[in-house]
């Protein structure tokens, strides 16, 4: 009987570096942190935005731009609300800008800078679910309001772990503020 959670145990020890990922990872600076919360400061960084569509993305960043180059995968990827819209959103390396940018040869692929912004985010583990993504932002909407901070977007949801990544997840929810240092 104990011979399954041995080998349960097993594959989790053994197959962890194999799903352990070494992928660039934005920056950010925490100007906050606390048991509940952090208040985070994000500098510019290009972006790729799609409605929701994973696979334009990856094709963007496997060479399908304007200048057929292939680009790293980076953490974490964006989804959210943009004007009413779910989009998608993956960030580029640290060593692009706005003048090394490729163009998307794809019309379903937006590529843009980002604007530097403020944040509250809160993080979790698991499978970002709907239900697990709506309960964390409902109570950062009332750290919020407990810290008077005015939110000032939708909800952000940032993924770091592949689908196919079972232990060890995590994502975070982010909500945009009004802010002076």
């Amino acid at each position: 009987m104990r011979t399954p959670a041995l080998w349960l145990t097993a594959f989790y020890f053994l197959s962890f570096p194999l799903m352990a990922q070494k992928y660039e990872t934005q920056q950010f600076k925490v100007l906050n942190d606390s048991e509940e919360f952090e208040l985070r400061y994000y500098p510019p960084v290009m972006k790729i935005q799609s409605a929701n569509d994973f696979g334009s993305l990856f094709n963007y960043i496997s060479g399908s731009n304007t200048s057929s180059t292939k680009i790293a995968m980076t953490t974490p990827v964006y989804m959210g609300d943009a004007k009413g819209n779910e989009v998608m959103e993956f960030v580029l390396p640290a060593s692009f800008d706005q003048t090394n940018t490729p163009g998307a040869a794809s019309e379903g692929v937006r590529v843009f800078q980002s604007n530097p912004g403020y944040f509250i985010a809160v993080s979790f583990g698991g499978y970002a679910t709907s239900r697990s993504q709506k309960k964390i932002a409902e109570q950062l909407r009332e750290i919020a309001k407990q810290k008077n901070f005015t939110i000032i977007s939708a909800p952000i949801l940032l993924v770091y772990n592949a689908p196919f990544q079972v232990f060890g997840r995590k994502n975070e929810v982010l909500f945009e503020i009004a802010h002076q240092p």
